[in-house]
């Protein structure tokens, strides 16, 4: 006999993706946590962004379960420390990564959608698949996030895994303004190659084409392919709780182009997602930014 529900909130739970939560075997989607700021900080930015990923995850977990959406079950990991950054940024850096590393090799069936913090923690998610011959990133934002700085901080992940990996790596940027990017900042790699859409481009839909092309013709076996998305690399208006808020940046069909020509893409392994430089601390009232990322994450997931 199935027993009655005792109130509206527990109707709501079971009818919602929160009762999709909390398996710890065989999971289908698990989200890393980044939950640290020390990265945007260190690069001069605002801080709040250490709160996103309990933040947007507590209104991905609102969603509505229907019979179109998509039958998963999902697990929350924890893989930094704010206070291991604060005493040892490098340190701490290599334990986000191995614990990643741990996190893949346990489940390689799943589909891994890391949130962070600032975009410095792409890194670690990066240095996790060290040990593969070629990488390729597509990444939405407005900045390269390849600064020359000496001091890591989520303006240089791409710089510091480009000096350290050994395989063949390649960058490709989609969204960058030219005034939010030093001379040095896009000095060429020290290893691989950065492949620019720059944004006042992309209204020529012949130059996506043309762009997504080039990176196919690079994927083979050997290449891990992950997309992420720098929130600031969208609208103000639709994601104004970020680090930095991007007054021309992407909107929402431009977004959900870019996730659907990166599916279209030959992996050899599910979607691997990052998701960064969200501020809960500067956004809306409504939650606006985190309602916009989760109702995302939700469409990525339907495919």
């Amino acid at each position: 006999m199935t027993k009655p529900l005792n109130t509206q909130s527990e109707k709501r739970q079971l009818e919602s993706l929160s009762s999709r939560f909390g398996v710890t075997q065989g999971s289908e989607v698990i989200f890393m946590k980044s939950s640290s700021d020390v990265g945007v900080i260190r690069n001069g930015g605002r801080n709040g962004a250490r709160l996103a990923p309990q933040s947007l995850l507590s209104f991905f977990r609102k969603l509505a379960v229907d019979q179109t959406s998509p039958a998963l079950s999902f697990q929350e990991v924890e893989v930094s420390s704010q206070d291991e950054e604060l005493s040892d940024f490098k340190s701490a850096q290599e334990k986000e990564s191995l614990r990643i590393q741990t996190i893949i090799k346990n489940h390689p069936s799943a589909r891994m959608i890391h949130i962070g913090g600032g975009h410095d923690h792409i890194y670690p998610l990066l240095k996790s698949f060290s040990h593969e011959k070629k990488m390729i990133v597509l990444n939405l934002d407005a900045h390269a996030d390849t600064r020359t700085d000496t001091e890591h901080n989520s303006g240089t992940p791409f710089r510091q895994f480009a000096q350290e990996y050994n395989g063949e790596f390649h960058l490709f940027q989609m969204g960058l303004h030219a005034f939010a990017n030093s001379e040095s900042t896009l000095s060429p790699l020290p290893r691989g190659k950065m492949h620019v859409l720059w944004r006042k481009d992309m209204l020529d839909q012949g130059r996506w084409e043309k762009f997504f092309q080039e990176m196919r013709a690079l994927i083979d076996g050997d290449a891990v392919v992950i997309f992420s998305l720098d929130a600031d690399a969208l609208s103000g208006e639709l994601v104004p709780g970020v680090s930095a808020v991007n007054g021309m940046g992407l909107k929402t069909d431009e977004l959900l182009r870019a996730w659907e020509m990166y599916r279209e893409l030959p992996l050899k392994h599910q979607p691997i997602m990052g998701i960064y430089e969200l501020n809960p601390v500067h956004d809306t009232v409504s939650g606006m930014s985190m309602r916009f990322i989760s109702n995302f994450i939700y469409i990525s997931l339907r495919d």
